[in-house]
């Protein structure tokens, strides 16, 4: 029976450890926290959306050519379920997203802790490995004076992202120890900084919208849903998907702007027509009340403000080019991005382990028998379960493969 060491009880760690206990495997996890899955439990606002009916490759950053597109496409959402339903967690889906039936992160994260009790799984808690070696053919792993042989390691330490949860980068350590390059790590799927002027007069403001993000003038993503506007900058699950295209080149000082259209749903031929119906109805009532029922109030005095318009100013006909310039900056108006809120208010790492030296059974190019798992590996992906499914079919992959 092999016998095998999981770094790190998260979803990637679990996920691995059950799998290869399935397989035959004798298996030890080894967690830092008291408990397992602490920052699993955080996910979807606790409600864990765990995986995503729409899952392809094209919501996953990685290296172009690597193994990471099959193993996403050769595991699909039925899978996770099914892997999910075997421990008794049944799925509903809500906008593409899938939930446990109950609502609640706890389910998932007590159904994997059960199931490891029941595959008889031991669970080291509070401790943190100092260092892991070989020799020969076995894995020493270095515990508080003490030295536990193994036949195979899977490292699933998580990344940088919620340090607070115990991931603090320290499983890096661990894989440049056995000779592996680790890429420069960015938090992503975070808040972006501005250094808009009087953020303050519109902190608070929610409103749906479409937002892009442009590096050097070029548009590199976008996206649409609730944006959030603060008074340090930009939040809202549109902005999180943005930062991944952000958050490093706001870093390198390369040139970052979202533009956000306050107005989706109306195009600039509706725009005409409602301001010479508007122009007729209210001839002679002051600018901040013709605009009044298009965008939040605090954001038309804002955005009349910084226009540099005054907003008391009585409308005439002779005035229509300047409200239709602008309605039309409403539909495109700018933030520069200076920054982000940091690893401590992301949920992912972007960067780590790099892939081309793993296989396709998650295990390193390098050294035989050390495999990795979740997010410490080079692949970060949209909102929307998909970096929980990265952590679930990759810790998979890393425990059927290890067990063998």
């Amino acid at each position: 029976m092999k016998k095998i060491a999981v770094i790190g009880a998260g979803p990637a760690g679990m996920a691995a450890a059950i799998t290869a206990a399935r397989n035959g495997a004798k298996v030890v996890v080894f967690e830092r926290n008291d408990i397992a899955g602490k920052k699993l439990l955080l996910t979807g606002n606790g409600k864990c959306n765990f995986t995503n009916v729409d899952i392809h490759a094209d919501c996953f950053s990685f290296e172009e050519g690597s193994f990471a597109d099959s193993i996403i496409e050769n595991m699909s959402v039925r899978d996770i379920c099914a892997f999910f339903a075997d421990m008794g967690v049944l799925s509903m889906e809500r906008k593409g997203c899938l939930y446990p039936f109950t609502g609640q992160a706890h389910t998932i994260r007590d159904a994997m802790v059960q199931t490891m009790e029941q595959l008889g799984i031991e669970v080291i808690y509070n401790v943190c490995i100092g260092e892991i070696s070989k020799d020969k053919e076995q894995f020493i792993v270095h515990m508080d004076n003490k030295f536990i042989y193994f036949d195979a390691v899977i490292l699933a330490c998580g990344g940088k992202a919620a340090p607070k949860t115990g991931s603090d980068g320290f499983g890096y350590r661990l894989a440049r120890g056995f000779g592996h390059t680790v890429s420069r790590t960015y938090p992503v799927l975070v808040q972006l900084l501005s250094d808009a002027p009087h953020l303050k007069a519109i902190s608070g403001v929610r409103c749906y919208a479409n937002v892009s993000a442009l590096v050097d003038d070029k548009k590199v993503a976008s996206d649409y849903g609730e944006l959030q506007l603060t008074d340090y900058g930009l939040s809202g699950i549109p902005v999180f998907h943005l930062s991944r295209f952000l958050s490093k080149e706001a870093e390198e000082g390369r040139d970052c702007v979202v533009a956000v259209d306050f107005m989706p749903q109306i195009g600039i031929d509706l725009l005409e027509q409602f301001l010479d119906k508007r122009l007729g109805d209210l001839k002679g009532y002051a600018l901040k009340d013709f605009i009044c029922g298009l965008v939040h109030s605090k954001l038309a005095d804002y955005i009349i403000n910084e226009s540099g318009v005054c907003g008391e100013t009585a409308v005439t006909p002779a005035d229509k080019d300047m409200i239709f310039n602008l309605l039309t900056a409403m539909k495109n108006w700018k933030f520069h991005i200076t920054g982000h809120k940091g690893f401590e208010n992301a949920q992912v790492t972007k960067g780590g382990v790099l892939l081309d030296e793993i296989n396709e059974n998650m295990e390193s190019k390098l050294v035989e028998g050390l495999f990795f798992a979740g997010e410490m590996t080079d692949v970060d992906a949209d909102c929307g379960g998909y970096n929980l499914h990265w952590a679930w079919t990759s810790g998979i992959k890393a425990g059927e493969t290890a067990a063998k």
